[in-house]
């Protein structure tokens, strides 16, 4: 199961850097401003917010750990592909996955260590084990994408969405495998505010990306989208290393990834209408 869920991650990032430009890596740094703007909503605004909701809301523990632990994770390596069938640029995508999970590398252990000393606890996570997850997920399947891609040369776009498809299966395939295995801790975890919780961490990650993104409408919709999901790997990795005996955290973690799913969906459409108005008139 778990490399079924590793070879979809893998198979998606290679598909994107198979139509990506190794240039587009380094967008964000040459567009700092948007760059700037990226990383405050994912990583200032969003976090903050996650720390004010859990102390607010009396919820489980593990919701507190899961929201706090979520907020400093990086962008889900799945989320490209959404911003992309979206509609949105290539290389803002590919910039703003890449910046992100660099950027997550200094920031979440900081984070991490700052929210511990907030809420009176030890919470850690060694920069080199967000490395490896990132190596597996990000780095590898980037780099082989962008050396492969200029091997295929004119055949690289059908390769691309042959290995799309492929981790698409793949990916529900796991998703459902989770929701079978997950769902009696699912369920467990739900009740006592955690819904209205989870669901406000993920509005709050929408409004924050939606109003720093300026005034590009896709951009707009790519940052709110990486602003409300992250990368639930690194969040559980997390939970497990500071709260080893956390057993529902996964479940949690699984749960605010749905909600996210379902969210995101009258966003997208409504930024698609907004866009589609003026062109109509």
């Amino acid at each position: 199961m778990k490399f079924l869920l590793l070879g979809s991650i893998f198979l998606t990032v290679f598909a994107l850097a198979l139509r990506a430009r190794p240039a587009d890596v380094f967008y964000l740094f040459q567009e700092w401003r948007l760059g700037l703007r990226a990383l405050t909503a994912m990583y200032i605004v969003v976090p903050v917010a996650a720390i004010l909701i859990a102390t607010a809301f009396d919820v489980k523990p593990v919701v507190k750990l899961v929201i706090v632990a979520l907020a400093f994770s990086p962008v889900p390596p799945l989320l490209p592909k959404k911003q992309i069938k979206a509609g949105i640029s290539a290389s803002y995508v590919t910039g703003l996955f890449f910046a992100a999970s660099l950027a997550s590398l200094a920031i979440t252990p900081l984070g991490l260590h700052l929210a511990g000393v907030y809420f009176g606890v030890d919470t850690e996570i060694a920069p080199a084990k967000i490395a490896s997850i990132l190596a597996v997920g990000v780095g590898g399947p980037l780099f082989l994408g962008f050396v492969v891609g200029k091997m295929l040369d004119e055949r690289v776009a059908k390769v691309a969405d042959v290995i799309a498809k492929v981790s698409a299966i793949l990916f529900i395939l796991c998703v459902l495998v989770l929701l079978v295995v997950l769902a009696p801790a699912i369920l467990k975890v739900i009740g006592d505010g955690t819904i209205v919780v989870l669901v406000a961490m993920n509005l709050v990650g929408l409004a924050a990306g939606h109003w720093l993104a300026g005034g590009n409408q896709d951009e707009r919709l790519a940052l709110s989208l990486a602003s409300a999901a992250r990368h639930p790997g690194v969040a559980i990795a997390i939970a497990a290393t500071n709260f080893p005996d956390a057993k529902m955290a996964p479940a949690a973690i699984v749960l605010s990834a749905i909600l996210n799913g379902i969210i995101t969906i009258p966003y997208i459409r409504l930024l698609a209408n907004s866009d589609a108005a003026p062109r109509s008139t």
